[in-house]
Order: C-alpha cells, then sequence, then structure tokens
C-alpha cells in the first residue's frame, strides 16, 4: 500500500511533514548485535562516498544520512527535454544468526517544479542482493504543479518479501527522479523534481525468527 501526499510551499519542510509511531513500536522481538557493516552507493544522484560499519541501536528503524539529488530541464528557457538522476544503494546488514527481515517502510520528501506540458516521476525498486523478487512503487505529477510532496511507501505482512534465514542480507535500494516532456508537448520553463531527504533519513524494518 502507498501512500501519496501533496504539501504547500512552506518556508520550512519540517513544518509540513506528517508525523508517525515508529514501527519499531509494534514489534515485540528484534534481535540485538545488528549492524550496517557498509552502505555502498553507485549513481549520479549519489553521495560521493560509501558509508563504512555502524551499529544499529533498535533494529527496527535503520539511520541512513541525508542526501539530495535533483533532475532539471527546461533551464534558460530551452525546450525541456527527459532528464533523470538516480542513485542505488546497496545496505548491508549483519545480525544474529536464525533471523530474517524485510522491509516496511521507507519516507521520501522532495520538491516538483514541472510546468504544464511535462511530468515528474518519483521511482524506487527495492530487493535482496542475489534475489530475483523486486517491490517497486512510482508516482507522477503531471504539470502544472509547484510544491512540496511528501510519499511513503509501506508493505503490509502479504507484500513483503524476506531475506534469507542466516546471519545476514543485503537490501538493494534503487531511487530515480525525472523529468520529462508529456508527448509532443513542447515546454519553454524550467522543470525540476528533488529529492531532499533519501529515504527520509531512515527505512523500517520487520524481523522474525527462522
Amino acid at each position: 500500500m502507498h501512500m501519496l501526499q501533496l504539501l504547500p510551499v512552506v518556508a520550512g519542510l519540517a513544518a509540513a511533514l506528517p508525523t508517525e509511531a515508529p514501527i519499531q513500536a509494534r514489534q515485540t522481538t528484534v534481535p540485538t548485535g545488528v549492524t550496517v557493516a557498509s552502505v555502498n552507493y553507485v549513481g549520479a544522484g549519489c553521495p560521493a562516498a560509501n558509508l563504512t560499519s555502524f551499529s544499529v541501536p533498535n533494529a527496527g528503524t535503520i539511520a541512513i544520512p541525508r542526501h539530495i539529488w535533483k533532475a532539471e530541464s527546461g533551464v534558460n528557457n530551452t525546450r525541456v527535454a527527459e532528464s533523470r538522476v538516480g542513485c542505488t544503494s546497496t545496505i548491508s546488514v549483519t545480525h544474529p544468526a536464525g533471523w530474517q527481515f524485510a522491509l516496511v517502510k521507507a519516507d521520501y520528501y522532495g520538491r516538483v517544479k514541472v510546468p504544464l506540458g511535462v511530468e515528474a516521476i518519483s521511482r524506487t525498486v527495492y530487493s535482496f542482493a542475489g534475489e530475483s523478487t523486486t517491490k517497486a512503487s512510482q508516482y507522477y505529477f503531471d504539470g502544472p504543479f509547484d510544491g512540496i510532496y511528501y510519499r511513503n511507501d509501506r508493505y503490509i505482512d502479504s507484500a513483503r518479501t524476506w531475506s534469507r534465514c542466516g546471519s545476514g542480507a543485503s537490501l538493494v535500494v534503487n531511487s530515480e527522479v525525472r523529468v520529462a516532456p508529456i508527448g509532443n508537448a513542447v515546454a519553454n520553463k524550467p522543470a525540476s523534481m528533488e529529492i531532499y531527504n533519501f529515504l527520509g533519513n531512515q527505512i523500517g524494518l520487520q524481523w522474525r525468527k527462522c
């Protein structure tokens, strides 16, 4: 199940964002000793440096440092052409043997500015490294629109994909933003789409013994 909320432009983004009870509060059993061994980035929208090992105080949430990327086109009154920017993040998680985890929550916040005749697209594909099963979410914004958006990806029990039983797995998050003309429409105004806060600074995980 996916939720999408378009918000008016405000002076402070944080003031506009809805709040939600932490996912870990709804879990009765989570492992201890969970560590993110690394976060490796590939793509033009990624940070310049990968992340090294860090511990996870609560296994229900893994915090990912904030970064921003932007797709834009039509600057200087030129015709809008397709522009896309993405980032693939591989989050390697180690944990005690006999557990497995699934993604249940990921949040995105950003800004869309598209004139008439242009669309913006925010797309994310989730998977585990070495596995063929994927989960994808995609959202469209047709111009004219100028404002902040908030989207959250949620996966209920029947829609979750679980890591293999063992002592670790790598969650792969492939996300992109794109702006493009609709059909043969001509737009000579700037178009852009930004993600301010990749994964909302955190991803929510569900754990179970196996």
